[in-house]
Order: structure tokens, then sequence, then C-alpha cells
């Protein structure tokens, strides 16, 4: 394994920003590749780790039956008006007030989840990768309507430099001790994970 690939696939805790896209009841219940109940536990498990960790949580939601949409229910006790973002363009690297969120909290590792992972997914790696960050992905925080159509996006996710990963993995590699915390958090949000 090169230094570049020993680089790509190393994640650093301290700078790590998680992204959730677009992870709405609305949306979510289409969701046929990942259970909705099952996309919103992993999702929450998820902000879980990013609380245990001390990480900043970004979450970006769109239009719905023409309102702001708002996270899921149990996303929201992590969400507030200084994390959250609405948007009505589909690649969140346009609007300026995420960018400028991003640039403040000057971390350079992005872990995005989110549905769907058509829109949501692939064009916040895809900004994210063109900006210079490192992308993880984990596939059981993502959700779709065509198992088809994911597993293209993500490939092409994969080949644009996102590194393909699951819950349990970079969950993990973020808090490996499990005998104190945050890995005790951690190895409780691996056994709760859904597949």
């Amino acid at each position: 394994m090169s230094n570049r690939d020993k680089e790509l696939f190393a994640i650093n805790r301290d700078d790590v920003v998680f992204i959730f896209v677009d992870l709405q009841e609305g949306l979510i219940r289409k969701s046929k590749t990942m259970e909705p109940n099952a996309l919103s536990s992993n999702t929450a498990g998820l902000a879980q780790v990013a609380h245990a960790i001390s990480a900043p949580a970004l979450f970006f939601t769109v239009p719905q039956e023409a309102k702001e949409g708002e996270p899921l229910p149990k996303l929201q006790g992590y969400a507030n008006d200084s994390n959250t973002f609405y948007r009505v363009i589909a690649d969140p690297f346009l609007v300026n007030s995420i960018t400028i969120a991003l640039d403040n909290l000057a971390r350079k590792t992005l872990i995005i989840c989110g549905y769907s992972a058509e829109v949501g997914v692939l064009l916040t790696a895809l900004g994210g990768l063109r900006q210079g960050y490192n992308v993880f992905i984990p596939v059981d925080c993502v959700g779709s309507q065509s198992l088809r159509t994911e597993t293209v996006v993500l490939k092409q996710a994969e080949k644009a430099g996102a590194v393909i990963t699951s819950l349990a993995t970079l969950a993990a590699q973020l808090a490996p001790d499990f005998s104190r915390e945050p890995g005790k958090t951690i190895l409780s949000v691996i056994s709760n994970a859904r597949c």
C-alpha cells in the first residue's frame, strides 16, 4: 500500500466533520436499499458517535411539501439552528453558508451520510473531494430508491476518491479503545447498528 493509500484510509477524529444530508421523514420513507427505520437508527448512531468524540456535525435539509425540511426526529437532539442548513441547491458546495461553516471548522475529513445516494450524498461527496477534503461514506447510513443506481453512484464516489465503508468500521476507527469512553459508547453504537 502506498503512502497516499495509507493517508486515504486513515482517519483522525480531531479532523472530522459529520454531514447528515436530507435525512427527512418524508424523503427516507421512499428508501428501498436501507429500510427507513434502519436508516434512521443508523444515522442516529452516527450522530451519537460524533457527539461521543466531540466532533462537529452539520445537517442539510431541502424543501419538502413547499416548506423547509426538518432533520429526522432521532437527529433533532443533535441538530440546532447553528448547525442546520436549509438549501434549495442540490450541491451543498454551491451554498455559501455551508462552505463558510466548513471553512470555519478547519477540518479536512468529511463523513457523509444521507438520502438519497444519487443526489444528496454523491453531490456532497464530489463537492468535498473537489475542495480537497477526505471523504468517507458509511454505506449503512445511506439510502436510495434503487439498488441499481445506489451501487453506481457509490462506485462513482469511490472512483473520485471517497472511501466507502461502514458505520461499525468508522466508529471503531474513531474510538478504538472499548474499555473506556468514548469507546464504550462507540461499542454500543456498533452493537445496535442495523443492516
